[in-house]
This record gives C-alpha cells, structure tokens and sequence, in this order.
C-alpha cells in the first residue's frame, strides 16, 4: 500500500508541474482536460496501472479503490483530491459512470459553469455500469437550473436503477412543489419519508397542507431541495 500511495503522489505531482501557469492544474480538470500529456506524464501513468496490477487488481478494482477515495475525500468536502482521485479512476477504468458523477460534483461545488457540469452529468447517466445517485444528482441540478420536466425525468431513472434510491423521491416531492402541483408532491412525500429520504423537518407538513388548499398559490422560490 506504501508503494501505492508513492505512485498516486508521483503522478500527482507530474501533472500539477505540468500545467502550473494554468488557473487549475492538469489533474484538478475532468478526464485531465483531454491535454496532451508529456513522456514524463504517460511513464508515471503506466507506472501507476503497472503497481495496481502487480497488486493482483483489475484495472476496474483499482479505479474502484480509486472511487472510494475520491468520495472519501468529497466527503471531507477536499475538492481537490476528490478531482485527482476520480481523474486516477477515469485512467483506469473510462467506462465507470461513477467517475463522471463524481467529476460533475466537484465541478458543481466549485463553481464550474452549468455548461461544463451538465456534459459530465450526461456521461456519467450514459454508461452502463452507474449507480442510481448519478441520476438522483442529476435531477438535482436540473432542478436548481428550473428545468422541472429534465428533472422529473432523471429523478425516476433513479428509481428504475434502483426502487430504494436515497432521495429520489423526496427531490421528485420538491419538484412538483415548483410545479404548484401540491398534491402530487404531497404524495411522493410520503414516499420518500417511507424511503427514509432526507427532508427538511418542515416539508412535509407544509406540502401536505397546501395540498388541501387552491393550487394557484405561488410556491416559495427561495426554497430549496431537500438533497
């Protein structure tokens, strides 16, 4: 694991130095900003995919090492190893759909242009091999940039992936909530709080009650999805 880690550093640091007069250096761009790499920068690759096979990994076991790194460190809200981890995985293993989330999160939370995000959530929805909270995100975004019907829509993928999504259903409630159509969001309410879903406490109660009254009622636009 020592030697892992020397290698993981070692490419880091090639391709930082590579693009140091850039405002983002190589290795904090998605897929490393399709540039074109030095000797220097594609030995310390190979010599990377070399030392997660000599450990006995596949290329897509190691990117999934990967992965679970990049997350951790997302979790940490460490943008920037979270983007050289998930670039490390893209490297291995290009056709992991979980890769291209986590690089649309980042760029999410770092402001990126929606422009930039929304081609990489694309990517990500695209492959085969993807976990349902790529569509859940997704639907997530779509719904900060107001396009409610591209969000409904990524949101029950999520659910086609997966019946138990986290927080399908409790984004699909807010969405309709946009939409005025309280009662409609009253239902899946309650369904994402027999999901287990994360809601504001007050949600629910608010949603359900404007569900009893005229649907002319403006929602509040300074509200906010519940995931």
């Amino acid at each position: 694991m020592k030697r892992l880690w020397i290698a993981i550093a070692a490419s880091l640091l090639l391709t930082a130095a590579a693009a140091s007069a850039d405002p983002l250096p190589t290795n904090q761009l998605p897929m490393y900003g399709g540039r074109a790499k030095t000797e220097a920068m594609k030995s310390a690759d190979a010599d990377f995919i070399a030392l997660i096979e000599k450990q006995g990994l596949s290329r897509a076991e190691g990117a999934g090492q990967m992965l679970k790194l990049g997350w951790t460190a997302w979790a940490k809200r460490d943008m920037a190893t979270a983007m050289a981890r998930f670039n490390q995985a893209w490297l291995l293993d290009p056709e992991n759909g979980n890769v291209y989330h986590g690089f649309a999160l980042v760029g999410a939370v770092r402001g990126d242009a929606p422009s930039d995000v929304e081609p990489l959530f694309r990517l990500a929805t695209s492959k085969r091999r993807v976990d349902a909270e790529a569509f859940v995100d997704y639907g997530y975004f779509l719904a900060s940039e107001s396009r409610l019907d591209a969000s409904l829509l990524q949101l029950n993928k999520a659910l086609e992936v997966s019946a138990t999504a986290r927080n399908a259903r409790s984004n699909i409630a807010f969405v309709y909530y946009l939409k005025n159509d309280f009662a409609s969001s009253c239902a899946w309410v309650r369904k994402a709080a027999a999901n287990g879903d994360r809601m504001e406490a007050a949600f629910p109660e608010d949603i359900c009650a404007r569900a009893d009254k005229p649907l002319d009622r403006k929602a509040n636009d300074s509200a906010r999805p519940p995931a």
